[in-house]
C-alpha cells in the first residue's frame, strides 16, 4: 500500500513539472524582445 501511494505522488509530481516546463517555455517563445534604437551622433568638429 505504501509503494503504491509512493508511485502515484512520484507520477503526479513528475506531471507537475513537466507542465509547469511546457507553459514556461511557451511564454519564453511568446515573449516579444525589442531592440532599442541606437541614438544618432552627431561626429561634427567644431574649432573655436
Amino acid at each position: 500500500m505504501n509503494l503504491t501511494i509512493l508511485i502515484i505522488v512520484a507520477i503526479v509530481i513528475v506531471i507537475i513539472i513537466t507542465v509547469a516546463t511546457i507553459l514556461s517555455v511557451n511564454r519564453a517563445y511568446a515573449y516579444k524582445h525589442t531592440v532599442d534604437e541606437k541614438p544618432k551622433q552627431n561626429f561634427q568638429h567644431h574649432d573655436d
